[in-house]
């Protein structure tokens, strides 16, 4: 009898523990699923379509693992501190889900890239979006590097709130292709901010 009793609650128990990790799984799943039903790169696209509207000469390409607006200026005479023609291009591909605020439902950092007019050094940023109430909001940008411009940053995970990227430094003698000290860097939201954390 007793050992009927011992082996029925262990049942009881694995049950219960099977039940909570499905369910946490399956929140998961929700989170992401809801996420990506909201289109964080139709969200990044309404970004850059309001920065960009006032410019006249806007031209599109869509593929497979990018889209960018070209913004081409009409006469070389302009001022290059204020006006940003050149390409910005998103990456389709760079999506990180997690939440970042705390508040139980998936944010997005979305890598994109600008390349100025005239320039070959395409810069790196990422977008930060948080889903607030059906929607996804910019809750702002984080420079990720440059062509010896330094660290570049790779995004890696959004992981209890915090957004952790890989990073290269660049060393004395290093070339502009290629730094080589390896490194973290780490972000987190405080009040409405985007913050970095201290350094690994």
């Amino acid at each position: 009898m007793k050992s009927i009793y011992y082996f029925g609650a262990i049942g009881l128990i694995w049950l219960s523990v099977s039940c909570t990790t499905g369910s946490s799984s399956d929140s998961d799943k929700t989170n992401e699923e809801t996420v990506k039903a909201l289109n964080p790169l139709e969200s990044t696209k309404s970004i850059f379509k309001n920065l960009i509207a006032k410019y006249d000469s806007v031209t599109v390409e869509d593929n497979d693992s990018t889209f960018t607006y070209f913004v081409i200026p009409k006469t070389e005479d302009y001022d290059r501190e204020k006006e940003l023609y050149g390409a910005f291009s998103i990456d389709k591909k760079s999506l990180k889900l997690g939440d970042l605020n705390g508040d139980g439902l998936d944010d997005v950092a979305i890598q994109y890239s600008y390349t100025p007019h005239l320039e070959n050094n395409s810069l790196t940023y990422y977008k930060v979006l948080l889903q607030k109430n059906g929607e996804l909001k910019e809750a702002g940008e984080i420079f990720g590097g440059g062509r010896c411009e330094g660290p570049v940053l790779t995004a890696e995970s959004i992981k209890k709130g915090i957004l952790l990227f890989n990073a290269l430094e660049y060393d004395n003698g290093d070339p502009c292709c290629c730094p080589s000290i390896k490194k973290q860097y780490s972000y987190t939201l405080e009040g409405s901010k985007i913050v970095e954390l201290e350094k690994k």
